[in-house]
């Protein structure tokens, strides 16, 4: 069983009631836990009552010290929290106050059980595969995907592209994604590409809606570089790294991306989290058993 953990830094999607019960009832059970509980100095902003409910402030140097971060949102709001944290060994646990969550490991409905025994120690840290790009000499990392995407309605995208130095071809699209297995199970799967495990050491290359008959989304090793390059004649290509525009690809711009060298860490309950997350929150069955 894994170490107690002591020091919980939380942060929230937004200000809400929802969040303020829940910030209030982790408060009210903090010496039961044992826990020391932080809040960065924005989210802080956010929640008039953390002072008087006993939240402690502090820096972003501290935040990357704690021993959890603890996070009541959505999908979107683990990411970033996921994404703040590179380079530090600091989990993220998430409590789904979204809408899928499937990057959550408690429920909305009696999340209190279940922090108090991944307090304790039963819990299970995965370390997340990221993907980074480069463009013009700056790099990104993005813990879902990066995606390159059609600016202009009117004209489709034709890029060029290829792995590990062996040109695969030109595709007339309106993008590309490359995603991490954790980005797998979102822009990717509403485009039609697989499932894959959080901890698998792949990538996936999508692309969204190609003009193509023949074209299936691939799964890459690790250690593959893609590069594509814009060949479009009317069409700048937007860089986007886990839902944030980075840049643009003007015709004849490269950008080339492949696994980062960084993990992200996440906190889950059992080894099989990830299976029942795709069961409850991707296929609904929440009913089935």
């Amino acid at each position: 069983m894994a170490e107690a953990l002591r020091r919980v830094a939380v942060l929230t999607s937004s200000f809400n009631e929802a969040a303020e019960a829940a910030l209030a009832q982790l408060a009210a059970a903090r010496d039961h836990l044992g826990l020391e509980l932080l809040m960065p100095a924005e989210e802080a902003a956010q929640h008039p009552a953390r002072a008087t409910l006993g939240y402690e402030l502090i820096d972003e140097a501290a935040l990357r010290r704690v021993d959890l971060c603890l996070v009541f949102g959505g999908d979107g709001t683990i990411l970033r929290s996921l994404g703040r944290l590179l380079g530090s060994a600091v989990p993220t646990l998430g409590v789904n106050y979204g809408n899928v969550g499937f990057l959550a490991s408690l429920p909305r409905e009696g999340w209190m059980a279940g922090l108090a025994a991944i307090v304790a120690g039963e819990r299970r840290v995965i370390d997340l595969l990221t993907v980074d790009a480069q463009v013009n000499g700056s790099r990104f990392t993005a813990v879902n995907d990066v995606v390159l995407s059609r600016v202009a309605p009117r004209h489709v995208l034709q890029l060029e592209y290829e792995v590990a130095g062996v040109t695969v071809g030109r595709m007339f699209c309106d993008g590309l994604i490359i995603a991490s297995p954790t980005g797998s199970t979102a822009y990717n799967l509403s485009c039609g590409g697989p499932i894959v495990e959080w901890d698998a050491s792949v990538v996936v290359l999508n692309f969204i809606a190609p003009h193509s008959l023949g074209f299936r989304p691939v799964v890459l090793r690790p250690d593959h570089i893609i590069s594509a390059r814009n060949v479009s004649p009317l069409q700048e290509a937007e860089i986007v790294v886990d839902g944030q525009s980075v840049g643009r690809l003007a015709c004849g711009d490269e950008v080339r991306i492949a696994a980062g060298a960084q993990r992200a860490h996440l906190v889950v309950r059992s080894e099989g989290s990830f299976y029942q997350n795709v069961e409850e929150k991707l296929f609904d069955r929440r009913d089935a058993r």
